[in-house]
């Protein structure tokens, strides 16, 4: 992502990026995205996701945010683990090994029933329960057994079009981006704040019913997770990837504050069907 695709305030906001004095998470990103984060923590979504209507609305977009992030982890499988044929030893085993570490807790985590399970079909058994619209979802998957390319499959879906936009964006990420873009935007768009987001959202749900448990079982393991685990691994892979290479610092950066920018289009509606006026601009709403 270029500088010049940001407005001018957006690039008041950055601040100097000719000069890095020091290459680490804590004094090239998180002052950066420290205001980002800040809204985020305090935006009124929280407080609207309260009756199970409300839910049910949100869950119909939010499953494609649950979807699309195993494609970021995927595409950094495919980078710094040994997943070709004929196998070969990875470049780096500490990397390998950080992000096969989030791949299983994402991929084949306790079900809550004795089993295991992805995190997103978890999420697809929490809509059931609630009696979320599961369809569209359904079909985008139907679609992606076909020729169709997943931005066709999402062209002809009844979904937002900013959850449609949002999810383009984050595929045209893991399919385009280089290992350390794709790092930072999956650690600061995702992991980072994953455990305070979901926290917030825990709270929000309607108390004594049983029709969210699932959705909170799917919330509290990714607190739990991307709290004590996740998250600092994907602090850790970041770094590594970045190295003392000042241009890759920049552009993690840039892609970190980028990919926040498409999360903010993410538009929601909360409430119940046909009540006008209850939507609101999520920044962002996301796995």
């Amino acid at each position: 992502m270029m500088l010049s695709n940001f407005t001018p305030q957006e690039r008041n906001g950055l601040g100097d990026m000719s000069v890095v004095n020091c290459f680490s998470v804590e004094s090239t990103i998180e002052p950066v995205l420290a205001p980002y984060r800040s809204r985020l923590f305090e935006h009124p979504i929280y407080e609207a996701v309260k009756d199970v209507e409300a839910v049910r609305v949100f869950m119909r977009s939010h499953v494609f945010a649950v979807w699309d992030f195993m494609s970021l982890l995927k595409r950094l499988q495919t980078d710094v683990t040994g997943t070709a044929l004929p196998w070969r030893p990875p470049a780096d085993a500490s990397l390998a090994r950080f992000v096969n570490e989030i791949v299983l807790g994402e991929e084949t985590d306790e079900d809550g029933h004795g089993g295991y399970c992805s995190h997103f079909e978890l999420y697809l058994s929490a809509m059931e329960q609630l009696g979320a619209d599961c369809e569209p979802v359904e079909r985008f998957l139907q679609l992606l057994e076909t020729p169709v390319s997943a931005s066709e499959a999402l062209q002809g879906l009844d979904i937002p079009q900013a959850t449609r936009e949002f999810t383009r964006a984050n595929l045209e990420l893991a399919e385009r981006a280089q290992p350390h873009e794709v790092a930072a935007a999956f650690c600061f768009g995702r992991e980072d704040v994953i455990p305070e987001m979901f926290t917030r959202l825990v709270r929000s749900l309607p108390e004594e019913n049983q029709a969210v448990s699932r959705l909170a079982y799917y919330l509290d393991r990714h607190i739990e997770l991307d709290g004590d685990e996740h998250g600092p691994l994907a602090i850790r892979l970041v770094t590594r990837l970045c190295g003392d290479n000042e241009q890759a610092w920049r552009e993690a950066m840039l892609n970190s504050f980028g990919h926040g920018r498409h999360k903010g289009s993410l538009v929601t509606h909360v409430g119940h069907e046909g009540n006008e006026g209850k939507s609101f601009l999520v920044e962002p709403l996301w796995r």
